[in-house]
């Protein structure tokens, strides 16, 4: 069974039920029955508490947006043959390993790849990519619904509900789009910044 914050509500609330249940099929009640009934009513709501804070803030209950596009694999067909390899490979990783839908990688004026759920439009970076190669620091967009400049994504996935730029160097950086809501965590972020900063090496190997 697979534990998760609706799962412990419902334990949580059948325990409850049964001890309801037997507390008024008892004929006789006992200062020790009186205590046992109290702890086991206290340890159902506890439960029951524990399971809709767990439902709260487990950021991979949110449920995943239909999201409008075909899945993709395009890519450069000038790439270096090493790049595209990395590129494939890397790219291949996070759509696999973490809740990402979608991913695209532009380099200096152009999308070198698009893979994932994506529309058919050309994606150009507007202010938010532009800033994140400029500070070279990563920005994470958790909810695009609330984002007053979310339009600039309209091209990459025009209904994407979550949004993580990564630069790799002043000029390139990635895109990747969330299934759902706040649904990358800090280690998603950290092991991809990690791997830009190979992208950077690689990049600069080949003078690309």
């Amino acid at each position: 069974m697979n534990f998760n914050g609706k799962t412990l509500i419902i334990i949580g609330s059948i325990l409850f039920l049964f001890q309801l249940g037997n507390f008024f099929s008892i004929e006789s009640i006992s200062p020790a029955l009186e205590r046992a009934q109290v702890l086991s009513a206290i340890s159902s709501v506890i439960i029951v508490l524990i399971g809709f804070l767990f439902k709260q803030f487990n950021p991979n209950l949110a449920e995943r947006v239909e999201l409008k596009g075909e899945n993709k694999f395009i890519f450069d067909p000038n790439l270096p043959s090493d790049i595209l390899e990395e590129l494939a490979w890397g790219s291949e990783a996070i759509l696999t390993s973490t809740a990402a839908a979608s991913i695209l990688i532009h380099n200096d004026g152009k999308n070198i790849l698009k893979r994932g759920i994506t529309s058919n439009n050309i994606f150009k970076p507007g202010e938010t990519c532009l800033r994140a190669i400029k500070d070279m620091k990563l920005i994470s967009l958790a909810n695009t619904k609330f984002y007053p400049g979310r339009e600039e994504f309209f091209s990459f996935c025009s209904n994407v509900p979550s949004i993580i730029i990564i630069p790799i160097n002043q000029k390139s950086f990635i895109l990747i789009g969330g299934w759902s809501y706040r649904c990358f965590t800090k280690s998603d972020e950290k092991w991809i910044k990690n791997w830009s900063k190979k992208l950077n090496n690689i990049f600069v190997k080949n003078s690309f």
